[in-house]
């Protein structure tokens, strides 16, 4: 193997394992909300980056993980107008 490849295969190794961290770390940030999506999961890399697929889900649970987010959202919104 020359160094190029070596090193072009830690990338790869490095952007998988990237991918693989963020869809745990999202996977447990939507536990602490009830929310399980069922075909999280971190995939090959996509132009050396980490790519997570979120996969499909009801539309129900598309529904209640909005609304979390939106939540979410208003109480950062009301926190820095507050900080205002």
């Amino acid at each position: 193997m020359t160094h190029q490849t070596t090193k072009a295969a830690q990338q790869t190794r490095q952007a998988h394992v990237a991918g693989a961290t963020a869809a745990a770390t999202l996977a447990a940030a939507l536990a602490r909300l009830d929310i399980v999506l069922p075909s999280l999961h971190g995939s090959w890399p996509v132009g050396n980056r980490g790519f997570v697929e979120l996969g499909g889900c009801s539309a129900s649970l598309a529904s209640r993980l909005a609304q979390r987010i939106n939540a979410a959202a208003d109480a950062l919104q009301a926190a820095q107008q507050e900080g205002q």
